[in-house]
């Protein structure tokens, strides 16, 4: 019996590290609410995208706010990340803080865990300050039915850069969850509650690794430059384009403090 209820804890843990690990990459701890947020402009998402998510927004056996998050960094580090992914992907796995593969399939990611689960994550709603995405993951094993889930994660994100200091993200993220293919009833409560606590150890474990890559990036650029330089199997062209984003940000705080001095 015990064996029994321990292993699908196992496999709900997996399923959500590969709805909450694919996209994020990306935030520090933060303080977890049930679902609220800003409302979502259904107006401003195409008709396919509405169809998407309505049902899991609706109806999620699981909600969270995960707000208050706040870390150093700048919108164009943070956004370009978001934006493309497999590269964020192949970056934390440089940097070892994480192991995902992620590639790109026509509108959609597809990502990967090496473990049994695998999944995709497709990008629905994308301007200054949110990015909207739908998930799907499942866990397939030989001693218990596939296990699936489907997933909407919101990120609402704000931006301070005081003059001469340190420019700082603050990030909400809201999650909505369905698990379904639960095909033992006795195992539906079980998998809820574990779910739930699951839910918020995973936000902050895969949320805190943002933090750590976006200080290295602020603290000390070129360094993760050549890092990244040296290793053959990143996109040379994100790299290139990476690089950029990377070794401007410098360049207001010093011009500030140059300005400051000057007064």
């Amino acid at each position: 019996m015990l064996a029994d209820v321990c292993y699908p804890r196992k496999t709900m843990m997996r399923l959500w590290g590969l709805i909450l690990g694919v996209p994020v990459l990306l935030v520090a701890p933060g303080a977890i609410h049930a679902a609220e947020g800003r409302p979502i402009d259904w107006n401003r998402l195409s008709p396919d995208g509405q169809r998407l998510i309505q049902p899991v927004i609706q109806k999620p056996q699981i909600s969270r706010d995960v707000a208050d998050i706040r870390y150093p960094s700048r919108r164009e580090i943070w956004e370009y990340l978001l934006d493309y992914p497999d590269f964020a992907a192949d970056v934390a796995r440089v940097l070892r803080e994480g192991k995902y593969r992620v590639h790109r399939v026509g509108d959609h990611y597809e990502a990967d865990d090496g473990r049994g689960v695998t999944g995709i994550m497709k990008p629905l709603y994308a301007e200054a300050g949110r990015r909207i995405f739908y998930l799907e993951g499942r866990y397939d094993t030989k001693w218990f039915p596939t296990l699936k889930g489907r997933a909407v994660l919101v990120l609402d994100s704000d931006y301070t850069e005081p003059a001469g200091g340190t420019p700082e993200a603050d990030v909400r993220v809201v999650g909505y969850l369905r698990i379904e293919n639960f095909l033992v009833g006795a195992l539906v409560a079980i998998a809820r509650d574990f779910s739930e606590k699951t839910f918020e150890r995973k936000v902050r474990r895969f949320f805190s690794h943002v933090e750590r890559v976006s200080r290295r990036a602020w603290e000390d650029p070129q360094g993760l430059v050549d890092l990244l330089a040296t290793q053959p199997d990143l996109n040379r062209e994100r790299l290139a384009e990476f690089r950029r984003v990377l070794l401007s940000q410098r360049r207001a705080p010093q011009r500030a403090a140059l300005l400051g001095s000057r007064a």
